[in-house]
């Protein structure tokens, strides 16, 4: 299972995730969690369908296809690290890929940042944290 948030630490984790993937016949949940921002109304329009769209793209620019690799995007509404080991459980997954960072970069505080940190505190599963 791989999180994403489109960041090029995200398509490291992708790229890492299909290596292993190539070599144990395994498929690929691509996982995006999203927040709404506060204030968003409940029954606005949310964006799960282009989010979806845009996973749809990434998986289909990563090759996984032609090395026979089945990648399923889905797309979660809630706090990403909490998504991503939710989804983790649910899907029996074996080992959970992400990005040391993300979109907002390197903390210069800590060598991974804070959705990578939670992920890996927080799940059951084996975590491979790809170094950006």
């Amino acid at each position: 299972m791989v999180g994403t948030d489109f960041s090029a630490g995200a398509e490291l984790a992708l790229e890492q995730a299909l290596t292993w993937a190539a070599k144990s016949v395994a498929s690929i949940a691509l996982v995006h969690a999203y927040e709404d921002e506060p204030g968003t109304p409940s029954d606005g329009d949310h964006p799960s369908a282009a989010l979806l769209s845009r996973l749809e793209e990434t998986a289909s620019g990563s090759g996984a296809k032609e090395r026979g690799i089945r990648v399923d995007p889905l797309v979660r509404r809630g706090a990403p690290w909490d998504k991503i080991v939710n989804v983790a459980s649910e899907l029996g997954a074996t080992l959970i890929v992400v990005g040391a960072y993300g979109q907002r970069g390197p903390m210069k505080t800590s060598l991974i940042g804070s959705v990578a940190m939670r992920v890996v505190a927080t799940s059951t599963q084996s975590v491979l944290v790809v170094r950006n």
